[in-house]
């Protein structure tokens, strides 16, 4: 195997790398706030806060909407499963945060259905553009240190 076969070679393994390790790393499903606002027809798309608890990723929607709408059924990435849990709980009435308005009610006023309205709840939902944002910055962690191998792999075989 030559000089440049190999290089090449091993810059596809570390992009590959980089490519998977970094796809690997789970979020919320980021179309799902867009897909209830169309559903529901409402003013704005609610906050990942709606189901999620920190920064968004697999395992965090343990609220007490996110698990309702789990409860009825909701998939990630399943726009079909997550429709058919709200229309679920438009007819239940549900209401998760049991102070007497259905959990769809808050979300067409724009209030939180997971803080009930008596205990200093009722804040406005803010949009945050979409369930991948968490607010802080990540690590880039091993996809990152792959990353950066690789292009200082490339720079020692160029200098010889």
């Amino acid at each position: 195997m030559n000089h440049t076969h190999m290089l090449r070679r091993l810059t596809s393994l570390a992009l590959g790398g980089v490519v998977v390790l970094g796809a690997a790393r789970a979020h919320a499903t980021p179309n799902f706030p867009v897909a209830v606002q169309q559903h529901l027809q409402l003013a704005a798309a609610p906050a990942c806060t709606l189901c999620h608890v920190g920064t968004p990723s697999r395992g965090t929607v343990v609220t007490p909407f996110g698990a309702s709408m789990r409860g009825r059924g909701l998939v990630a990435y399943d726009e079909g499963t997550l429709r058919t849990a709200l229309d679920a709980l438009t007819a239940e009435k549900r209401d998760s945060d049991k102070d007497g308005v259905a959990d769809i009610a808050e979300l067409v006023a724009a209030t939180d259905p997971n803080v009930a309205q008596g205990a200093g709840g009722g804040e406005v939902l803010v949009p945050e553009y979409g369930c991948a944002s968490g607010g802080k910055a990540r690590a880039p962690g091993i996809a990152g240190a792959l990353g950066v191998a690789a292009v200082l792999a490339l720079r020692r075989r160029r200098a010889r």
